[in-house]
């Protein structure tokens, strides 16, 4: 799988130059952030489907215990995410409170959840 087209790098390399990027920063969920907050002004919800792509693959790249949503979590704020970035303007933007609302989601319907990951690769519950 090309990770790059998978992530909307595409969108975000063409746009970079309509976009401040602060200087050797070549972290793809930083460019991202970056991109998908000027596209989500007007509240479309483009940020919480990003972190929710990253979170579903977190799921199938981690070797902690999938069953235990908190410490998935836990190890996803700490070894994959970004949660802040700053604006144009150098504002900070911190997206603590989107990631609070998909991880409640997620552990709300964990039975789906689980369903859903054990269709395409979990052994039976």
């Amino acid at each position: 799988m090309n990770r790059a087209v998978d992530y909307g790098f595409n969108w975000v390399y063409y746009k970079q130059d309509e976009i401040a990027f602060e200087v050797n920063n070549d972290n793809i969920i930083f460019r991202q952030l970056k991109y998908f907050y000027e596209k989500d002004k007007n509240k479309k919800g483009y940020i919480k489907a990003l972190y929710l792509h990253h979170l579903l693959d977190f799921f199938k790249e981690t070797h902690v215990n999938i069953y235990d949503l908190n410490l998935v979590f836990e190890k996803f704020l700490q070894n994959k995410i970004i949660l802040e970035i700053s604006d144009a303007e150098g504002k900070k933007i911190n997206f603590q409170e989107d990631l609070q609302e998909i991880f409640k989601l997620l552990k709300d319907n964990k039975k789906e959840l689980y369903e859903d990951l054990k269709g395409e690769y979990l052994v039976d519950l």
